[in-house]
């Protein structure tokens, strides 16, 4: 079974790359400066974890291993991120990074189980792996709405249904 969120995972992480290379904000405050440096951090640190993931080598014998390995890696960036204490003026997207952490979570269970239940049916395996991809991309979306809040910009694609309602752009006087 191929790993169909790669590509989804390439254009995040240009996405949020780039994304992250625009937040400059004028006379930071001192947490607003270390928070800015640990959202690049995350960003780079995914950057880092889609190379790993994309590059595992599936001809090999552990590759499955290595996968999950890989994975959980990138499941323990996003729980990190979720501690992460935002500041004041960002605290209304706090409650994104920890529904990204969970979906992530779903998600590499989910993977996990697709690859390793040997007891799943071809079709329990491909809805496992489904909702694994479903899971994954919804931790991804609320990472790229943060992102996009963080730089000051909206768009259509910064809003998202969240546990405690849908999040748009503040500064939409609209909804």
């Amino acid at each position: 079974m191929k790993f169909n969120a790669k590509t989804i995972t390439i254009i995040l992480t240009v996405l949020l790359l780039t994304a992250c290379a625009q937040n400059d904000t004028e006379n930071p405050s001192g947490q607003l400066t270390e928070f800015r440096a640990t959202v690049d951090t995350f960003c780079t640190s995914i950057a880092e974890a889609d190379s790993k993931i994309n590059s595992v080598d599936t001809t090999s014998e552990d590759y499955l291993t290595a996968l999950i390995d890989e994975l959980n890696s990138l499941n323990t960036l996003f729980s990190d991120f979720a501690a992460v204490d935002f500041p004041e003026e960002y605290d209304y997207l706090e409650h994104l990074a920890d529904e990204a952490a969970d979906y992530m979570s779903e998600a590499v269970a989910e993977y996990t189980k697709a690859y390793t239940d040997s007891g799943l049916t071809p079709d329990e395996m491909q809805a496992e792996y489904d909702n694994a991809s479903d899971s994954y991309n919804s931790a991804f979306k609320r990472i790229k709405v943060i992102i996009t809040f963080l730089n000051g910009e909206s768009s259509e694609d910064a809003t998202v249904s969240t546990d405690s309602g849908t999040l748009t752009d503040p500064g939409n006087s609209d909804q």
